[in-house]
């Protein structure tokens, strides 16, 4: 997919989806760049697993990974902790220590919780804590791109007026002067309409806008509604 002008909708049911070779879930990939990079070699990456078994996460050496659980009981993570404390302190959320402290720490996600951040070659075991489970999953490589992926809110109106990091939030996003943005998205995890150019489109469950920077996006639900926004910038060179 090539970007242009125009803020861009990607539908998810019109994601292919694709096995894991472990049989234990799939992946629906949202979004790749370069366009047709592979697993090894991509800037950024934007995907949505369904986990329907316990088991190994997949290492990405040289990627930075943030992790969201959209749907389900949520997953405890059994962390190694020699190569994961650095990931895993001051995030938040329900942590708890288990057997020998220094080889393994564990921490439970929910469909409540902020995104979880990780290096990619930290080696994690997942266990379901239920149900079967859909998460959000942001990569982006490590020194390059750097990515900020925050929960909102809304009752019946969201307007994310031109769509671009300023002076006013960088603060928010953990932004730098020397940071540049890249690309913004808005994952939508409830139905909702969005208005775009005089047209009101809907917006199912788990799609997502790719915004240019500088335009201003109004979206609109009959009830407290819910989104993901994913702000991706270029690191210091």
């Amino acid at each position: 997919m090539t970007l242009n002008k125009q803020a861009q909708l990607i539908r998810y049911q019109d994601c292919p989806s694709t096995p894991w070779k472990n049989g234990g879930g799939s992946t629906k990939q949202l979004l790749i760049s370069p366009i047709n990079a592979e697993l090894t070699e991509f800037d950024y990456r934007i995907s949505i697993a369904s986990i329907g078994s316990n088991g190994p996460f997949s290492l990405f050496h040289g990627i930075d990974r943030q992790l969201v659980i959209l749907e389900g009981d949520g997953v405890e993570l059994s962390i190694d902790s020699h190569e994961g404390e650095k990931q895993i302190n001051n995030l938040g959320g329900e942590e708890r220590i288990l057997g020998d402290t220094d080889t393994t720490e564990y921490k439970q996600l929910t469909a409540i919780d902020s995104a979880f951040c990780f290096a990619g070659e930290t080696s994690i075991t997942s266990q379901l804590l239920g149900s079967d489970v859909i998460d959000f999953n942001v990569m982006t490589k490590r020194g390059v791109f750097k990515a900020h992926t925050q929960r909102l809110n809304f009752d019946s109106i969201f307007i994310e007026e031109h769509a671009a990091i300023t002076n006013n939030n960088k603060k928010e996003h953990h932004k730098t002067e020397a940071d540049t943005t890249i690309i913004q998205l808005l994952c939508c995890l409830d139905t909702m309409t969005w208005e775009h150019n005089g047209k009101f489109i809907k917006i199912m469950p788990y799609d997502m806008l790719i915004i240019k920077s500088g335009e201003d996006i109004k979206l609109a639900a009959t009830v407290p509604s819910r989104l993901l926004r994913v702000t991706i910038t270029a690191c210091k060179s």
